[in-house]
């Protein structure tokens, strides 16, 4: 089964994720961006999914963007698929600069997540 690593800091949105993968990947989960740098050596993911903030507490955290410049640099072959619930243009716009394949916005809906990650995995 191929890993697909989900990092949110809410776990209820990393459930509702893993409940939307396609046939064929598991979840690997993480909550931080030291879970998720763990989980590239423990887990080998094929696709990493990261939320743009991964301390809701700090509304200048953008943790996730910052966790998808170092998935570029150590692990250039994985792609990224983003997700916030916030709407500023400039997450999704950087995010897409960054090597980001797709930007998704919370509420994720899960046709849409499952559609997403089968086209990124092309399976």
């Amino acid at each position: 089964m191929k890993a697909v690593l989900l990092v949110d800091d809410i776990p209820e949105y990393v459930d509702t994720m893993e409940l939307s993968l396609p046939d064929g990947c598991r979840a690997a989960r993480a909550y931080s961006v030291e879970d998720a740098k763990a989980a590239f050596s423990k887990e080998k993911p094929v696709l990493a999914v990261l939320d743009v903030r991964l301390n809701e507490a700090d509304s200048e955290n953008c943790e996730g963007l910052e966790l998808l410049k170092w998935i570029k640099a150590f692990h250039p072959a994985v792609p990224v698929i983003m997700i916030s619930a916030y709407s500023e243009f400039e997450f999704e716009a950087e995010s897409l600069s960054l090597g980001a394949e797709y930007f998704l916005r919370k509420p994720v809906q899960p046709d849409e997540f499952h559609e997403c990650v089968k086209r990124v995995l092309k399976t």
